[in-house]
């Protein structure tokens, strides 16, 4: 018996990384999972989501894959359609698809650019959210993840003025819908990561100083587990750190809700 068996789980940015790891251990803990994600890299990072798809399907894992670019509201609309004609519920929401823009001063980036990725990182967990809660909300039960990082709360960490404030907006994002939607029994809660070795991080020079310190997406898996298996009641509107698991959040510890 899986911890998610009988559960619905939506992974955006499933083509790689942790997107990819964190869809591989949902379908291993008995969710039917609904993966998304463009149909070609912009970055021509290698991975797709047929891979992810075939991986999950070769484990035993029931999957829908579908083409989805998260900046596209109607095209998040119609994947969230598809998630519930299939299965009928919608349980988690995993919002993973984001890009990286880090080293470069405001007058390296232009406005294009800047646009470009705030549609990504901010605007996608808002139309996938948006999309998925009228189904939470019916259900009085739901568990939406998003992606944050240390970059949101410490200039030091070296995110930049674009990076950084993308995620600072998902970090505030999080935090005010998790008490808009807390009436209705769905948790929100903020995943932060912390340095990985996915195949986007490998594609920036300077990770390889501390390469040997980041960890495999994989090893995100149980904490995206834990977080599916929240609701309102349980562990919601908090910013949950992979330095963090185990000690002051995780499996048998005494959780509190803002």
């Amino acid at each position: 018996m899986g911890q998610m068996d009988g559960m619905v789980a939506i992974v955006t940015g499933a083509s790689r990384g942790l997107g990819r790891a964190v869809a591989a251990e949902y379908a291993k803990e008995g969710a039917s999972l609904v993966i998304c994600a463009r149909a070609q890299s912009p970055t021509g990072l290698d991975g797709t989501l047929t891979e992810t798809a075939e991986h999950i399907r070769a484990a035993g894992g029931d999957v829908l894959a579908v083409d989805c670019d998260v900046t596209d509201e109607s095209q998040v609309n119609e994947m969230v359609r598809q998630a519930t004609e299939r299965y009928g519920r919608i349980d988690v929401l995993f919002n993973n698809a984001g890009s990286m823009v880090l080293g470069e001063s405001i007058l390296e980036i232009d406005a294009a650019r800047w646009e470009q990725l705030m549609r990504v990182n901010v605007n996608g967990p808002y139309f996938c959210s948006r999309a998925v809660l009228p189904t939470m909300m019916a259900q009085r039960r739901g568990s939406i993840v998003n992606i944050g990082s240390r970059m949101a709360t410490d200039p030091n960490q070296g995110g930049g003025v674009l990076y950084s404030a993308s995620k600072a907006a998902v970090h505030m994002f999080s935090y005010c819908l998790a008490d808009e939607v807390r009436d209705y029994n769905i948790a929100v809660n903020i995943l932060s990561p912390g340095g990985l070795r996915s195949e986007g991080s490998a594609a920036i020079p300077w990770t390889q100083r501390d390469w040997h310190e980041r960890v495999e997406p994989s090893a995100i898996g149980p904490l995206a587990v834990f977080l599916a298996l929240q609701d309102a009641s349980t562990f919601t509107g908090q910013l949950a750190s992979r330095f963090d698991y185990g000690t002051t959040w995780g499996p048998g510890l005494q959780q509190s809700t803002t």
